[in-house]
């Protein structure tokens, strides 16, 4: 419906239609009886509901790039990562497209109340080098939403951390946090919130003996959860914050206190003034924290450091 109308027998139809059909018939196209044109009367309510449906269509062409089992499909049924809220499955392309030459993807699950949430924030965050990119919505018949992202590779930095026997440098620490600040920088950038930032959300696509080849990437953003680990003050700074860039600061301090303190020398020099840098990120008055943009402009003097000290080693 255009113009829809409601004539003499009751029935709704398009005045251009039912017009041209009088002309000829005199007669209602349903019951016969006899109808005349001047008897049509238009329906603001038919009007809106059909206004409303093309709009819905709309959004949902502009909403959806691809399509489940048509422009990609699951390889696997089982998810190779699965929560109360999301799962992850490992898939392929069908048909050829311009994201197509992203060959490795997973079609990322969401549900729950959330779901609808974090897609509109992966989909409108662009890219970023140490961030997991999510390519569009897939049109799909179950309930919740997915999304085709770039492939996760199989080890978190959680993972790395407690299973290996491998103690890394500071050189490549620094890098690595550099490369997570410089993430969470950019997302605060486009006033987007993080929320979960933890080893486990931190992927790590290549670690070697060199550490400037290190490259991790960032997920689950926007997925916020409570950890149930918390100390007594970690639970009163969180309950007592609304999710900020200040609070992504406080998990990211966190995070970097535990990295060092893990798989480093307690006593190491060289800690001193990173543990200081970490220490602030935790302060109780989130207006003593330090921003990301000033935490990757200290983070990237590290790194420099360290290239200095490495170079001046190898002569």
């Amino acid at each position: 419906f255009h113009d829809p109308v409601v004539a003499s027998d009751g029935h709704a139809y398009e005045r251009e239609a039912i017009v041209r059909w009088l002309q000829k018939e005199r007669k209602s196209p349903i019951t016969r009886e006899v109808m005349s044109i001047d008897k049509l009367n238009p329906s603001r309510t038919l009007k809106k509901m059909a206004d409303d449906k093309r709009a819905e269509w709309r959004q949902k062409k502009l909403l959806y790039k691809y399509k489940l089992d048509i422009d990609v499909k699951k390889t696997e049924q089982i998810p190779f990562i699965k929560t109360t809220t999301k799962a992850i499955y490992r898939a392929e392309w069908i048909t050829r497209t311009l994201s197509s030459n992203d060959s490795n993807i997973n079609l990322l699950h969401l549900t729950g109340e959330n779901a609808e949430n974090i897609a509109e924030i992966y989909c409108r965050m662009g890219t970023h080098p140490n961030i997991v990119r999510v390519l569009g919505r897939v049109e799909h018949k179950d309930t919740g939403i997915l999304l085709v992202q770039e492939y996760l590779c199989e080890v978190t930095l959680s993972q790395f951390m407690k299973d290996s026997h491998q103690t890394l440098s500071i050189n490549t620490f620094d890098i690595i946090l550099y490369q997570i600040a410089s993430a969470l920088q950019y997302l605060n950038g486009t006033n987007i919130i993080h929320g979960n930032i933890t080893a486990d959300n931190i992927f790590i696509y290549h670690l070697d003996d060199i550490p400037e080849n290190t490259w991790v990437k960032l997920t689950n953003i926007g997925d916020i959860e409570k950890s149930t680990n918390n100390t007594d003050a970690e639970s009163k700074v969180s309950s007592n914050e609304i999710h900020s860039e200040k609070s992504d600061v406080y998990a990211f301090g966190k995070l970097a206190l535990k990295m060092y303190l893990l798989q480093l020398e307690t006593n190491d020099k060289n800690l001193k003034e990173r543990k200081k840098l970490f220490q602030r990120c935790l302060a109780f008055d989130k207006n003593e924290r330090p921003t990301f943009n000033e935490l990757t402009e200290t983070i990237s003097k590290f790194v420099d450091e360290d290239k200095y000290i490495l170079k001046s080693k190898s002569y």
